[in-house]
């Protein structure tokens, strides 16, 4: 007996049939033969041809983890001073998207090369990162405080400054003190204007971030659709 597919429509797929992840994009049937010991018999092959659904991966993978990154961006437009705030939003956005990205590898089939999916759980996950460690930074200057000398020797001056009846007096001034100044320079300087320049830069860092990092994240989406959709 020999087994032949008909020649027109030979695999009809019944209506309403789908995969939530794949598309069908065609259905190739052929014939074939099979050798056993009893004699070779005739088999019909039907070969599925499958594309991955971009609308269902967009839903369940690339919209949640663009939602987490741009969520983590909110602490960009916090205070300085929100410690505990800020570092809850970071820490839970990262392990947010830790979380969503072990689900979706759970689903796909182990592979050893690189997945398109691989590279954009790998960037969102460097860009929360980054925004928690951005907050460290800020955070780190923002408490930095002045050298315990300079502070010494700014105390010491003005209390050497103040005489009886509020009337100023020279004050002589303590080089060992400030090894590293010029004794002709005024010693309680440095210890009014570091910590202002190290908070005013905390703040411009800050600002910095409210815009370089969508447009960077920007920057990614395009060449990252472009590529992988046009590939």
């Amino acid at each position: 007996m020999r087994l032949e597919w008909k020649i027109t429509n030979p695999v009809i797929m019944g209506k309403g049939l789908r995969m939530p992840q794949f598309e069908i994009v065609d259905i190739v049937a052929s014939d074939c033969q099979e050798s056993f010991q009893i004699g070779n018999y005739s088999c019909l092959v039907a070969e599925f041809y499958l594309s991955r659904s971009v609308g269902f991966h967009l839903v369940q993978s690339y919209l949640p983890t663009i939602l987490i990154v741009v969520i983590s961006w909110v602490s960009f437009w916090m205070d300085v001073d929100s410690v505990p705030g800020r570092t809850t939003l970071g820490v839970t956005t990262l392990l947010a998207v830790s979380s969503q990205s072990s689900g979706i590898q759970s689903g796909l089939p182990q592979v050893s090369y690189v997945k398109a999916i691989d590279v954009w759980m790998g960037t969102c996950a460097a860009f929360v990162f980054c925004a928690l460690l951005e907050f460290t930074i800020v955070n780190y200057m923002w408490r930095r405080q002045p050298d315990l000398n300079y502070k010494a020797a700014a105390a010491a001056t003005a209390a050497a400054a103040t005489g009886a009846g509020g009337l100023v007096t020279p004050a002589p001034l303590n080089v060992g003190a400030i090894p590293c100044y010029d004794a002709r320079l005024p010693q309680v300087q440095p210890y009014r204007e570091m910590p202002l320049y190290t908070k005013i830069m905390a703040r411009k860092i800050d600002e910095w971030s409210r815009f370089c990092f969508p447009l960077v994240f920007a920057a990614f989406n395009a060449f990252y659709w472009a590529y992988y959709l046009l590939a």
